[in-house]
């Protein structure tokens, strides 16, 4: 989404390191960090997921390592045997293939399938903690379908898209450069298979359950089609309308922040009033459609880093939201939540709109930056 970046001496602190005959300011704890996470991208990428998606939701719980220290290295070790390798993965068929956000939302769609499917089973099994009352509204063949179309956009944005965005933007050194070698991408490879046998198997012997070989097949043949999508996906083809984003970042932010919520609505109104599950489907889908048609006309495809960062930072609110409420008791999710906020304030206050940088409104509305 965002094109152009300033390079990476545009951060404050490496200006005045450059300036002649400047004396150094004494690095902070955010500044140390920083520049440890500059060093090592890889770690930086996999701190946003499963970051974003598991501890700041608290579907993985922080007050884990305090109150129960062996479910928390088991999460750990699994969330990072999945997110990472699969964040790693998508990020270099995107470079080595040349192609754009497309074939990322597919792959992160094909992601989806392989975590909540074949090795959680989550979008199959009636039963599973995660899913509640989805597991039997809207069961059919052997699926949970209104908890996929919930739960496969969530990996795509959340798991996938948001952090490698978000990379880019806080190390753009970073960008279209590999961060896996051909050793590496095998390493990462053979990590993500072990990782989902074994929860696989942790299912079958944990939970007993087995969604059955016709229904295992076709989870393999929908994420080989993405695949075989994204790899065709055309790379020189920009996914925004227009070159100039005409939505100002406040706008922007309050968008991202009423994704998720619209969603969890639909289908939690249209299940409680009895609505045809089918129905209800439909319209979570068109829900979905309609926010990204609706970006794609007003983000830009240039120059729109505040209004990338301002939607990303609006997308993560109710997630965080959530995981707060889920573990208000203990809130050990406020760690998760002041980094979160910490890191997006660092990123806004390096691409932020400067005075009298003109946004294109929408007819009718003068855009206005984020204050």
């Amino acid at each position: 989404m965002a094109e152009s970046l300033p390079p990476e001496d545009s951060h404050p602190l490496e200006q005045v390191r450059q300036a002649p005959g400047a004396q150094l300011p004494r690095a902070g704890p955010l500044q140390r960090a920083f520049s440890f996470l500059r060093r090592h991208p890889i770690l930086c990428l996999l701190l946003l997921t499963p970051g974003i998606p598991e501890y700041l939701s608290s579907s993985s719980p922080l007050y884990a390592i305090v109150l129960n220290p062996a479910q928390f290295i088991f999460q750990l070790t699994a969330n990072f045997g999945l997110y990472g390798p699969g964040v790693l993965l998508i990020r270099e068929a995107m470079i080595r293939w040349n192609k754009g956000w497309a074939s990322v939302l597919l792959l992160g769609a094909a992601y989806g399938i392989l975590e909540e499917g074949v090795a959680l089973s989550t979008l199959f099994d009636p039963k599973a903690a995660p899913v509640g009352q989805l597991g039997y509204f809207g069961h059919w063949a052997g699926v949970n379908w209104i908890w996929s179309a919930t739960i496969i956009p969530v990996h795509m944005l959340f798991s996938i898209s948001i952090p490698i965005l978000v990379l880019g933007l806080a190390l753009p050194s970073t960008r279209g450069r590999s961060l896996l070698s051909k050793r590496g991408i095998k390493a990462v490879v053979v990590i993500l298979v072990a990782d989902i046998a074994s929860l696989m198997l942790l299912i079958i012997l944990g939970e007993h359950f087995w969604m059955g070989d016709p229904v295992f097949v076709a989870s393999l043949a929908a994420i080989a089609f993405l695949v075989w999508l994204a790899r065709r996906a055309p790379s020189d083809v920009p996914l925004a309308r227009t070159d100039s984003p005409r939505a100002s970042p406040r706008r922007m932010a309050i968008l991202g922040i009423i994704f998720y919520p619209s969603t969890l609505l639909v289908s939690g109104v249209g299940m409680s009033e009895g609505a045809p599950a089918l129905v209800v489907l439909l319209l979570v889908i068109l829900t979905q459609g309609l926010f990204l048609v609706y970006v794609l006309r007003v983000a830009g495809s240039s120059n729109n880093e505040p209004q990338v960062i301002a939607l990303s930072f609006g997308l993560i609110i109710p997630i965080a939201a959530i995981g707060l409420i889920a573990t208000i008791t203990v809130p050990a999710a406020l760690v998760g939540d002041l980094a979160m906020v910490l890191f997006f304030r660092m990123l806004w206050r390096r691409y932020r709109i400067r005075p009298n940088a003109p946004v294109a409104a929408e007819p009718g509305e003068r855009g206005k930056g984020l204050s």
